[in-house]
């Protein structure tokens, strides 16, 4: 861990006689640890959530921005949702011997309703109370006609933590949940089989096989509900230092960066959202709400930079994953390339739905910066050990640094549209034939 007197970034937002709320510190983890120590907890809908969203607003508005503050509803979280789905498919398994037709119809539903939650749909969500989140934007314009409309975002919400997510047991929550999903095929088919024969006045002995061998099948779906009725009956709020307060205090550096350096061909808005752990409500209704000026933009998420070296998700999702933006991509690449003590390079994100992954999963040009070090997954994702002593100031500053230079390479037209008549490399000579002389100028 730095030592907490190491300064890497001075952190300068505000100015000497603003009134804030937190003690001037040092460094670019000065933000992390006001939001994370100070505000500490900050679910979605949270009293924590709205006073870092009364944070970010007092620091970019000492930096001359006008902010824009979209309030909404969202619901305090989908863990019901979740296990709802799950609940449903259960209670079909083991009503078939008295009720066939509502059994079929119950695992049916089920399944549906757990693949529209693979793909961050959470269709029962309206189950759970609704509370009211936000966002906090702000927009830089470029000293011409825009060219390109780049929008960074990072989430102010902290996450709800749960059993599994143990750092010593959330190595095989991707392992469980294909078991999972492997399990809930294989119920729908089977039932459907079963149903059939139903139908078909099949042999009882031949159903009441079937049927047992979907309640063995049933077992990891229910223990699936338990773990998930457990997170959302108990389960913890995290400070959510590394994830994300580390976005946070980065995307406030580079606020403070680009108030003082002119733009020239990008516009850039910074989106600090709310209620991202509850099916990213927050950046969908950025998105909806600005529909028509977002529909071609470019979407640079910032969700854990702030442990290991900088990392940008080439595919998100945990059914079909999603890839990013190819553009994106490509400029990722160059700048891991070009910074190769800086950055780690591509990594997949198979373990939760981001915020990048509702924009991809959406059709929208989008990608995810964040950080890795040894280990495959974030240093104690959703743990009760998330707090600022999880960040480092050096990954901070590299991953302010990575996310600088795409800014850059975006402003000076890297993901600016070849014209049609435009040709991508220079003709190729002819081979010169067999005892042919070189013509002159060759």
């Amino acid at each position: 861990m730095v030592d907490d007197s190491e300064t890497i970034l001075q952190h300068t937002v505000a100015s000497p006689g603003a009134a804030t709320s937190r003690r001037v510190e040092k460094g670019i983890i000065g933000a992390v640890r006001h939001l994370s120590r100070d505000i500490g907890t900050r679910t979605a809908g949270s009293k924590g959530e709205r006073r870092a969203a009364r944070f970010v607003e007092r620091e970019l508005e000492a930096l001359g921005f006008s902010v824009e503050t979209q309030r909404f509803h969202a619901p305090s979280t989908v863990a019901w949702s979740e296990m709802l789905s799950h609940l449903i498919l259960v209670a079909g398994v083991i009503l078939f011997p008295a009720q066939a037709v509502l059994s079929y119809l119950l695992v049916l539903l089920g399944f549906v309703l757990f693949l529209l939650e693979g793909f961050g749909r959470s269709p029962l969500a309206w189950a759970s109370p609704r509370l009211q989140s936000e966002n906090v934007i702000a927009k830089i314009h470029p000293a011409r006609e825009p060219e390109t409309r780049l929008v960074i975002i990072a989430h102010l919400d902290s996450p709800r933590s749960a059993f599994y997510c143990h750092p010593s047991a959330v190595r095989l929550l991707r392992s469980f949940y294909l078991l999972d999903t492997a399990c809930q095929c294989a119920l729908f088919m089977l039932f459907t089989v079963a149903f059939g024969g139903q139908l078909l006045s099949m042999e009882r002995s031949r159903l009441d096989l079937l049927w047992h061998v979907g309640l063995a099948l049933a077992v990891p779906p229910f223990l699936a509900m338990l773990a998930i009725f457990a997170k959302a009956a108990s389960g913890r709020d995290t400070p959510g230092g590394n994830h994300n307060a580390s976005g946070v205090a980065v995307l406030l550096e580079i606020a403070r960066i680009y108030s003082r350096r002119h733009l020239h061909k990008a516009e850039l808005w910074l989106a600090f959202t709310g209620a991202s752990e509850v099916a990213a409500y927050g950046v969908r209704k950025l998105v909806r709400r600005h529909r028509k000026q977002l529909r071609d933009a470019y979407f640079i998420v910032l969700e854990g930079v702030g442990r290991g070296f900088p990392a940008c998700c080439s595919r998100e999702g945990r059914l079909i994953p999603f890839r990013a933006n190819r553009r994106l991509l490509n400029l990722a690449k160059r700048t891991s390339q070009s910074y190769i003590h800086h950055g780690t390079g591509l990594v997949g994100n198979a373990l939760y739905l981001g915020e990048g992954f509702q924009l991809l999963s959406r059709g929208h040009k989008a990608i995810t910066l964040c950080s890795r070090d040894e280990t495959p997954f974030p240093r104690y994702w959703r743990w009760v050990k998330d707090d600022h002593l999880n960040v480092d100031p050096r990954s901070l500053r590299m991953s302010l640094d990575f996310l600088r230079a795409m800014v850059d390479a975006i402003d000076h037209g890297a993901l600016a549209k070849r014209g049609r008549g435009a040709r991508r490399r220079p003709a190729r000579q002819p081979p010169l034939s067999a005892g042919s002389a070189p013509r002159e100028g060759q």
